[in-house]
């Protein structure tokens, strides 16, 4: 009996010292990258960066030069970019110095990912609109002379036409991919924002009133749930409506 709680004793200070090895990290351009991270930044001299408060004031962070910052959201807009850097965000100008990381890795820690265009001042897609893998359409990762590019291809193709579109890594946003029942009835909890596309930024195209009875298309992304309005035929209308604003109604 000694000998077996020994053993069992031996075991469990195993398991203590040596835990289950985590995932292995993701590495690019010799520095570890996280999810939600679309780059990493430097400065080429001591600047200061900017943060605005709810209240309307801004706070300041003076950042030393040539040290590493990790960036996340990105806008494009009246020919200006900006980073999004922590709370702080920061103008693209010849002080900053940006490396992208590129949209495979950034992709890799989704399951299924969406991909949500957020560049407003491109003329070839609407800001916001949104795409992933289904169906007949897949998604590939194209290297180019200065960046990686993302190809949204059509599978089924005659031959005729060139059935992808090309997009820049700076210009999608990525979100995971959550697949819902379809037609399950939601309760608006308070007013929201219907969207055309499932991102907080693009347009309103109505405010969805608090006691509104709404039906699940089936795919949340972004925070938001595709919904329509139950009706049928040219009656029927869809939209995005941020999920914390919904409740599930139960079956009677």
């Amino acid at each position: 009996m000694k000998k077996l709680l020994i053993v069992l004793l031996a075991a469990f200070v195993f398991v203590v010292v040596n835990p289950t090895k985590s995932e292995a990290k993701v590495m690019y351009d010799g520095a570890e990258v996280v999810k939600g991270q679309t780059g990493k930044m430097t400065f080429k001299k001591d600047i200061k960066v900017y943060k605005k408060n709810p209240n309307g004031t801004f706070d300041s962070l003076m950042v030393k030069r040539n040290k590493f910052f990790r960036t996340y959201d990105i806008e494009k807009y009246d020919g200006k970019i900006f980073y999004q850097m922590g709370e702080y965000r920061v103008q693209a100008t010849d002080l900053v110095v940006f490396k992208e990381v590129p949209i495979k890795i950034r992709s890799s820690f989704y399951n299924n990912p969406t991909y949500i265009f957020i560049n407003r001042d491109s003329t070839t897609e609407d800001y916001g609109w949104n795409f992933r893998k289904k169906d007949s359409w897949y998604i590939s990762f194209v290297e180019r002379k200065t960046e990686q590019m993302l190809a949204h291809c059509d599978s089924i193709n005659d031959g005729t036409y060139d059935p992808c579109y090309y997009y820049s890594g700076t210009d999608l946003k990525i979100a995971e991919t959550i697949l819902r029942e379809s037609d399950v009835r939601y309760e608006l909890i308070n007013d929201a924002a219907g969207k055309p596309y499932p991102l907080k930024e693009s347009k309103t195209e109505k405010i969805v009133k608090k006691g509104t009875i709404v039906f699940s298309m089936g795919t949340e992304t972004n925070g938001y749930l595709q919904v329509h309005n139950g009706l049928k035929g040219h009656d029927i209308e869809y939209t995005w409506l941020p999920v914390n604003s919904l409740k599930l109604v139960k079956n009677k």
